[in-house]
């Protein structure tokens, strides 16, 4: 886990460190785990294959009625996907220059794929059970995200060639527009404190890339407590 997932962790562990029964509040959370990206909706199938990467964030859940709420993420979300078009981006025969660099004779297609990574803001509705009135509550989220990227590079795995998308003229937005569904199970383990399963499904909205539109598909485990 990286220091600002340790950091999130603690976090919530001192907040949730009272033993005081409360329900029907508002939850702090933070998760983390593993993405599988990918991109879609281009004009010419240049795509294939897809990335995994990691997920941070921290959310806030506030109750509107019983068993309907509100839950305001920030999260950090590497997505991606694999390129399957040899002159993409570069300009150049991919596959010539990558079995140059490896040293191999072959034509033999190398793996690439394009790295984005994003700060995401997100407004979502929960349904479901109240996380206080039973020891495993069940619920699920739906609701628009807006990205913004904070990081992108094309990669040729095997030989260890990364490259910034500006230094081989991708033009790539800044912004990412999208909507957001997904499901989880919460498991008290004390009074405030509860372990958070969820798996959650990003659908890209804006062209952000060649064309292209991203999917990312989250696994994340986290803590949550009650303020």
């Amino acid at each position: 886990m990286s220091r600002a997932g340790r950091l999130l962790v603690s976090l919530v562990v001192v907040m949730c460190a009272s033993p005081v029964p409360v329900m029907g509040q508002t939850v702090l959370g933070v998760r983390g785990g593993l993405t599988r990206g990918t991109l879609s909706g281009a004009e010419t199938p240049v795509f294939e294959g897809s990335r995994s990467r990691i997920r941070l964030g921290v959310a806030v859940a506030i109750p509107v009625s019983h068993g309907l709420g509100v839950r305001l993420g920030g999260d950090y979300v590497q997505a991606g996907g694999g390129l399957s078009h040899p002159n993409l981006g570069f300009g150049i025969d991919l596959d010539y220059v990558a079995s140059a660099l490896a040293g191999i004779a072959s034509r033999r297609r190398p793996d690439r794929g394009i790295e984005l990574d994003y700060v995401r803001l997100s407004v979502l509705a929960r349904a479901g059970q109240q996380p206080g009135s039973r020891r495993v509550a069940a619920y699920v989220l739906a609701g628009p995200f807006i990205g913004y990227r904070t990081g992108c590079a094309e990669t040729i795995s095997g030989v260890s060639l990364t490259l910034g998308c500006g230094e081989v003229g991708v033009d790539v937005s800044d912004t990412d527009l999208g909507i957001s569904g997904g499901a989880g199970i919460e498991v008290s383990v004390s009074y405030r404190m509860r372990i958070a399963l969820e798996a959650s499904y990003d659908l890209g909205l804006r062209e952000v890339a060649y064309g292209a539109k991203t999917r990312v598909f989250s696994v994340l485990a986290g803590l949550t407590c009650s303020l």
